[in-house]
């Protein structure tokens, strides 16, 4: 037996209806608002089997945060925007934006080695905590104990390499 996997990106989640007509507020966890536009495929599973197209949309700034109204096909009241509310919306990997040298996505630093710049092993990312004021990776040291966290800084981080699943630290931190 083959398991399938799709790797998709999380990209907002459906809140409450916004009129009368089906359209809905959607809380949007992408850096890159501006790729969500008319006429996108966007997924309600994160297998990405159940489809459904941006019919229309508009971004707007609500309490600091960016925010969507939708309109999907096939919605048109609010009875059937009531039951998107909570939805999850996907978007797979191969539709995402294209990044630049040097960018990457978060969930791409999960599973990478962390050493030091002398080469030694510090350990693995098991996954990046997304906080207010910066993210942390949480790694699992190569001599085992328990996860030791590096805040995603440049004080911190020499370089990272996605490709060959690699981070280089300048310093641990002083915590530590």
């Amino acid at each position: 037996m083959s398991q399938k996997t799709v790797d998709a990106r999380l990209v907002g989640i459906v809140g409450k209806p916004h009129g009368i007509k089906g359209e809905v507020n959607v809380m949007l966890l992408t850096d890159y608002p501006d790729s969500i536009v008319n006429g996108c495929l966007l997924y309600l599973d994160q297998d990405c089997t159940r489809d459904i197209l941006i019919e229309n949309v508009y971004i707007k700034k609500s309490r600091g945060r960016e925010t969507a109204v939708m309109r999907f096909e096939g919605i048109s009241s609010i009875e059937e925007a009531l039951d998107l509310r909570g939805s999850q919306l996907f978007r797979k990997k191969e539709q995402a934006p294209v990044l630049e040298d040097g960018e990457y996505w978060i969930e791409d630093l999960e599973g990478c080695m962390v050493y030091m710049e002398n080469g030694s092993a510090v350990g693995l990312v098991e996954k990046v905590e997304v906080l207010p004021a910066n993210d942390n990776l949480a790694v699992r040291p190569s001599g085992g104990g328990s996860i030791i966290y590096i805040p995603l800084v440049d004080e911190y981080i020499c370089s990272i390499e996605i490709t060959g699943k690699k981070i280089i630290l300048k310093k641990m931190p002083e915590y530590l």
